[in-house]
């Protein structure tokens, strides 16, 4: 195995090990009760909402998907399904939902604080959203911008599998089976891969708070190219450098 080989391998664990903490954090962020009603936006296929609803202990439970093959399998996974654009209005009441999920869709959103205002909207007073989302600031971002490179976490032009730094396109297009030798890939399906607007750490917080939410947490989660023991700590005492931030909000009640 050469040193390419080795560095890409330590990079992959990292990020799945940056990943696993980043999806683990609702298992005490979340407010576990029974009589809840969860929206996850962007719910995929299901199976992570489903993780979400066992962790609050409820059975009331939506998710907003716009892929219509994914929104099929989040059915049969037991979700009801809002087919929709998250970049325009979220078809529900006013003040109707009890918590808000959002993990990593922020960075595929082009209205990102419309999509923020309108989870505002939904919330009842009291209720709350757990936001996670790539941090443009963190430092390897910083890096490949002082390197005149894209930042790692976006945006991009055409999607994530492409990359100016070979071993980062290598990387993606492992994480979803792609061919790591082609220099360009037309079908990258680009709507799913591709990060359009990445914000700043303090910038999400910001946004949050001038829709009229609380921040009750700012969590930073990965902080390379340090080991995941030690970017743990870092990223503990740093979190506005982190690679990924998931940040707890919640509605005033009235």
């Amino acid at each position: 195995m050469n040193m390419q080989d080795l560095l890409l391998q330590y990079m992959e664990y990292s990020y799945k090990k940056t990943m696993a903490q980043v999806y683990n954090s609702p298992m005490w962020l979340l407010e576990p009760n029974s009589a809840a009603i969860l929206l996850d936006c962007g719910c995929n296929n299901g199976l992570y909402s489903r993780k979400l609803a066992n962790i609050l202990g409820t059975r009331r439970i939506y998710g907003l998907e716009l892929n219509r093959g994914l929104a099929r399998e989040a059915v049969t996974n037991g979700v009801q399904v809002l087919r929709g654009d998250v970049n325009c209005a979220i078809p529900l009441l006013d003040n109707s939902i009890h918590a808000v999920t959002a993990f990593n869709i922020l960075e595929h959103l082009v209205e990102t604080q419309r999509f923020i205002e309108e989870i505002y909207r939904i919330v009842r007073p009291g209720g709350y959203a757990i936001i996670n989302t790539p941090n443009l600031a963190s430092w390897h971002n910083i890096a490949a911008l002082l390197l005149g490179l894209q930042p790692f976490s976006g945006p991009n032009i055409t999607s994530m599998t492409e990359s100016d730094v070979p071993i980062v396109r290598r990387m993606h297009r492992r994480a979803y089976d792609l061919p790591e030798d082609v220099e360009y890939l037309e079908a990258a399906e680009p709507e799913r891969h591709r990060h359009i607007v990445v914000v700043a750490f303090r910038a999400l917080v910001r946004a949050l708070r001038r829709a009229g939410f609380v921040v009750e947490e700012a969590l930073g989660y990965g902080y390379y190219p340090l080991p995941p023991l030690l970017a743990r700590f870092a990223s503990q005492l740093d979190p506005a450098h982190a690679h990924h931030m998931v940040i707890k909000v919640r509605k005033p009640a009235r």
